[in-house]
């Protein structure tokens, strides 16, 4: 009889211990959750874990600049609107789809930076200018030897240009005003 009451008692201990429903009532301690008693605790903690991954995230940035602001050039462009003869009647906005820049000129680059980001290694930001034209119409990465319009670089990015030929980046007086140029 006396191994029966310490078998007993040791279950009780061990139920207890273990938390398992024996019929003694308890209190829960209020300092720890219990996500089992809610099915939105357990939300809570997915959300909470999502949120930290998608916080650790590193969306890729190719920087493009677009007036005083700042576009992603992997997934935007900026839409550089008004009198492209005239720096002071422009406006300039980040833009995800081309065709929300009515009548503007989407610059999808402005440094080959740019153009690496986008998968065309060793290729150049190129502002394309008709021939019968002294402004851009457009701007694409391109090989350096194929660029007839002008070479577009960051302000001090000199070894953007063709050097040899006296060229440094400069900012543009009429190419593609409110960006900066290979120029002589």
């Amino acid at each position: 009889m006396c191994g029966l009451l310490v078998a007993a008692s040791s279950i009780y201990a061990c139920a207890t211990l273990l938390g398992i429903d024996d019929g003694v009532p308890r209190q829960q301690d209020s300092s720890v959750g219990d996500s089992s008693s809610t099915p939105e605790a357990g939300a809570d903690v997915v959300n909470d874990v999502g949120a930290d991954v998608a916080s650790d995230v590193v969306v890729p940035v190719s920087p493009l600049a677009c007036g005083t602001s700042t576009c992603n050039a992997l997934v935007e462009g900026c839409c550089r609107s008004g009198d492209p003869a005239d720096a002071s009647a422009e406006s300039f906005g980040c833009v995800s789809d081309a065709a929300a820049c009515k009548g503007g000129l989407v610059v999808t680059c402005d440094e080959t930076a740019n153009c690496t980001a986008l998968g065309h290694l060793g290729d150049v930001c190129c502002a394309v200018i008709p021939d019968s034209g002294n402004a851009a119409t457009s701007t694409v990465c391109m090989p350096f030897a194929s660029c007839t319009g002008a070479i577009m670089c960051r302000p001090g990015d000199d070894e953007a240009c063709d050097v040899d030929a006296g060229q440094s980046c400069l900012p543009s007086a009429q190419t593609i005003l409110g960006y900066d140029i290979c120029k002589t």
